[in-house]
């Protein structure tokens, strides 16, 4: 049994006896349906399908019996959301690195469900929008409004570090990993996983290559050390795969 199987397990168990009967379904998305979960690096993301909306009190008691790790990241949904097109200003409760958040409804979400979920316990019948246009228009919104701003604070912050100065390893990995997943959305049509990401960011922009496979290792879990130079050549790549996207 894999380490999300345990904890899916666990937590329908939990849901069951605290809260008998209202959650009908739980799919995971993310990493795990895309073959790319990886111990230590990945989280568990999905979708917890409940009979009518839930209040952050009443499944708060579900998570606080989890593991602390990996994180068990999901948004509680009912079937009438998930069969029409999701509402931004809708608050959801949901949860983001463990924490418990007020989440507003995105096209990601929903076409990720739809199109590449791991149904833990089906819901007969469940339908779910996916709206392919609004998936695109939000994903360019994306870059713009996150990435490009998210570029420029770690531009800021490594730019006067000395290059050989050793940064936390994640920081790399995040950046190199994360836009070209929206590029090769815009570009394929396909939603991929970090590693997919990765690949298509070596592929499509040779010139960063190497940088690519090192956070492609680093996700597989290999030691590698990262440094403030390639903070300064992420931000250049991240710029130019921005700035490819806008074309698409």
């Amino acid at each position: 049994m894999t380490q999300y199987d345990e904890v899916s397990a666990k937590f329908l168990a939990l849901a069951d006896e605290l809260l008998p009967g209202r959650v009908r379904g739980l799919y995971l998305t993310g990493s795990i349906p895309l073959d790319d979960f990886r111990p230590g690096r990945s989280d568990i993301d999905g979708v917890v399908v409940v009979d009518t909306p839930v209040t952050e009190d009443e499944v708060r008691p579900l998570h606080a019996n989890l593991p602390s790790r990996p994180y068990f990241d999901v948004t509680y949904l009912t079937a009438a959301e998930l069969a029409v097109a999701p509402d931004p200003g809708a608050p959801l409760v949901c949860t983001v690195d463990g924490e418990f958040k007020v989440g507003g409804a995105s096209p990601v979400l929903w076409a990720e469900l739809a199109r590449s979920s791991l149904a833990v316990r089906e819901v007969p019948g469940l339908t779910v929008v996916d709206d392919h246009q609004a998936l695109v228009d939000y994903t360019r919104d994306n870059l713009v409004s996150y990435w490009q701003p998210l570029l420029d604070q770690v531009d800021k912050h490594f730019a006067d570090l000395p290059r050989d100065q050793v940064i936390d390893a994640w920081i790399i990995p995040w950046c190199v990993l994360g836009v070209p997943r929206l590029h090769a959305l815009l570009a394929t049509g396909n939603i991929v996983s970090k590693t997919a990401a990765g690949e298509h960011g070596a592929v499509t922009f040779p010139a960063y290559g190497e940088l690519c496979r090192r956070a492609i290792e680093h996700r597989g879990g290999a030691e590698v050390v990262f440094t403030a130079a390639d903070a300064v050549e992420a931000v250049a790549f991240g710029r130019a795969v921005v700035a490819s996207a806008a074309g698409l």
